[in-house]
C-alpha cells in the first residue's frame, strides 16, 4: 500500500515494481492450524512492495491464538499477491485491492475461501474500492488518474473515469460517487486538480466538478450523520495545512476544516461522536458535533512497542474498543494493539509486515 508515506517511500516503491513480478507461482502454505473461533479480528498485511508476500492475520479472541497466512492456507497452491492495500466487506464477500498485483481477490467473509480473482490490466495501482449494487463495483486507479467500473458477475471494466492526480478514497452518497485526488504527497502536488474532490454522476457517469480539500487528501469516510469527512496529510516539504474537511454530499458544501498538525492520516468514528485520528505523534480524538480537538496525545506513539508507527485504525462498536496497528520500520513483522476508550491497553498481538488493514468479524 502506497497510503500515507513520505515522498522517499513512494518513489522508492515505483522503482521496485519494475523489478518485480505482480504475482508470483503458488507456494505451499505454512502448516498452521486454521482458528474458527467465532469472534475474530482479520488484519490485512501489505507486505513490502514487489516482493509478493502480502498476507492475513487471523486473531481468536477466545483463545489468544493468531494464525498467519490464513487466506494461503485456505486455498492451497494460491498467493494474495503483491501489497494487499484495502478491503472491504459486501454481505457474504470481502474483496481484497492487490495495489501491485493489480487484482482484485474475492473471498468468502466467514473461512476466507476463494470466491474468484479479477485482473486489472494496464497497471492502473488500484487503491480503494467501493460496491454499488450486487454486480457493480468502483475502484479508484492511482497511476492512472482515473475511476474504474467494474462488472463484478464477468469481472470485466466497464467504463473509466478520468479524474485529478493520483485518485485514492472513494464512498459513494446521494446518489453520487466522491473521489479524493491525492496528488500522492509532495510528488504531484502541483499538478491541477491535486488535493481536491472530483464529484461523479452515478447515472451517466461524469466528472460534473472538482472542489478543494487539503492537500494529500488520502482518506474519507461517511460519518455517523451521514456527512464525508476528509482526511488530507499536508506536506512533509512544506508547511501547508493539514486536518480534516467536513463534506455535505447533498449540498457540495465544505461545512468546515479540523485543523490538525503532525500529518494526520486515516481516522475512525466511536459510537459517540467522536473521530479517531492517526498523526505522527499520537491518535488524536476529535468531536464531531463541536468540530474540534479533544486531545492531540490521546494515544502517543510510545504505546507501541519498538520501533513504532501508527498505521491503521478499527474501531469495535459493539465492545467499545478501539484498534490501531504498528508498522514498526516498515520492513519487520508488526503488531495491533487494542485499547479501551480511556486509551488503556487490553491485548496485543503480532503480525505481519505492514499491517495495513483491520476487521472485526
Amino acid at each position: 500500500m502506497l497510503k500515507n508515506k513520505t515522498p522517499k517511500i513512494l518513489l522508492a516503491q515505483s522503482l521496485l515494481c519494475s523489478f518485480f513480478a505482480c504475482v508470483k507461482n503458488p507456494q505451499a502454505p505454512e502448516n498452521q492450524k486454521i482458528i474458527s473461533g467465532e469472534e475474530s479480528i482479520l488484519v490485512l498485511n501489505e507486505g513490502l512492495w514487489g516482493r509478493d508476500n502480502a498476507v492475513i492475520s487471523r486473531y481468536d479472541r477466545a483463545s489468544g491464538l493468531t494464525v498467519h497466512n490464513v487466506f494461503q492456507q485456505q486455498n492451497p497452491g494460491l498467493r494474495l499477491g503483491d501489497t494487499a492495500n484495502s478491503w472491504i466487506v459486501q454481505s457474504e464477500r470481502i474483496y481484497i485491492v492487490m495495489n501491485g498485483s493489480n487484482t482484485i481477490e474475492i473471498v468468502d467473509r466467514h473461512d476466507l475461501t476463494s470466491l474468484g480473482r479479477i485482473l486489472l490490466p494496464g497497471n492502473p495501482s488500484p487503491r480503494n474500492m467501493i460496491v454499488v449494487d450486487d454486480s457493480i463495483a468502483y475502484v479508484t486507479a492511482l497511476y492512472t488518474d482515473a475511476v474504474l467500473r467494474i462488472n463484478l458477475e464477468n469481472g470485466r471494466i466497464t467504463d473509466e473515469i478520468s479524474i485529478g492526480p493520483a485518485p485514492e478514497s472513494i464512498v459513494a452518497a446521494a446518489g453520487f460517487i466522491f473521489v479524493t485526488n491525492s496528488g500522492l504527497g509532495d510528488i504531484r502536488a502541483a499538478e491541477t486538480g491535486a488535493g481536491t474532490l472530483s464529484i461523479i454522476k452515478r447515472d451517466d457517469r461524469t466528472e460534473i466538478g472538482r472542489i478543494p480539500i487539503l492537500p494529500n487528501c488520502n482518506s474519507m469516510h461517511i460519518g455517523p450523520d451521514g456527512l464525508l469527512y476528509i482526511g488530507g496529510s499536508g506536506s512533509w516539504m512544506a508547511e501547508k495545512p493539514s486536518g480534516i474537511v467536513v463534506f455535505d454530499p447533498a449540498r457540495f458544501a465544505v461545512l468546515d476544516t479540523i485543523l490538525i498538525p503532525h500529518h494526520p492520516r486515516d481516522f475512525t468514528f466511536d459510537q459517540n461522536g467522536a473521530a479517531y485520528v492517526i498523526t505522527d505523534s499520537a491518535i488524536v480524538t476529535v468531536s464531531l458535533s463541536m468540530r474540534l480537538i479533544l486531545r492531540l496525545d490521546f494515544i502517543p506513539r510510545t504505546a507501541l512497542s519498538g520501533d513504532n508507527y501508527f498505521y491503521a485504525i478499527a474501531f469495535n462498536l459493539q465492545r467499545g474498543e478501539l484498534f490501531v496497528s504498528n508498522a514498526r520500520n516498515f520492513t519487520t513483522n508488526g503488531e495491533v494493539v487494542c485499547f479501551d476508550l480511556s486509551g488503556r491497553e487490553k491485548f496485543r498481538f503480532a503480525t505481519r509486515i505492514l499491517p495495513g488493514a483491520i476487521l472485526i468479524q
